[in-house]
C-alpha cells in the first residue's frame, strides 16, 4: 500500500521530524534526559564559553537563566539556549524528553546534537542528504510502502 504522506523526517532512531516554513525550519526528535543535552549544548563551538540557558524547574516559578554547571536534572522542565547565531535548541520533559532545534542552524549541527542526546550510533550519508533535502526543499513526494 502507497503512503500518500510526504516525507517529514530522517529515519534515524529514532527519526528526526522536520518542518520547514519560509524563514526558519524545525527539527525535533525523542532524547535522553537532560544531562545528555547539556553535555551536547557545551561542546557546540558556536555557544559562548558559559552560557546561561533559559531554563523552567520544579524549583522555581517561572523560567530563568541559570549557567550550565547550575542545571540539575530531576527538577528540570525546560531548558532553552538560544545560540548568537539564528538559531535555538531546547530540551523539554514531556512523556518522553524531546529536543527541538529551531532556526537556521548549520545542517551539520542536527546530526551531531541527535548523536549526542540519543543512542543512535551514527547517520550515513544518505540521512545527512535526506536532511539537506529536506530542509532545501521541503516535504517531498510521497514514499512508496
Amino acid at each position: 500500500m502507497r503512503d500518500d504522506t510526504p516525507r517529514r523526517n530522517v529515519p534515524v532512531e529514532p527519526p528526526v521530524h522536520i518542518e520547514v516554513f519560509a524563514t526558519h525550519y524545525s527539527l525535533t526528535w525523542q532524547a535522553n534526559g537532560v544531562s545528555a543535552f547539556i553535555d551536547a549544548i557545551a561542546d557546540i563551538e558556536s555557544v559562548p564559553p558559559e552560557p546561561t540557558p533559559v531554563v523552567d524547574a520544579t524549583d522555581t516559578a517561572g523560567r530563568e537563566r541559570r549557567h550550565l554547571a547550575e542545571i540539575e536534572g530531576d527538577v528540570i522542565r525546560y531548558v532553552r539556549l538560544d545560540a548568537p547565531e539564528s538559531w535555538s535548541v531546547s530540551w523539554e520533559r514531556r512523556t518522553t524528553p524531546t529536543i527541538s532545534l529551531s532556526g537556521s542552524p548549520s545542517p551539520s549541527l542536527c546530526p551531531r546534537v541527535h548523536q549526542e542526546t540519543t543512542d543512535c550510533g551514527s547517520w550515513t550519508a544518505e540521512d545527512r542528504h535526506i536532511l539537506r533535502d529536506l530542509i532545501d526543499n521541503g516535504p517531498g513526494e510521497p514514499t512508496p510502502e
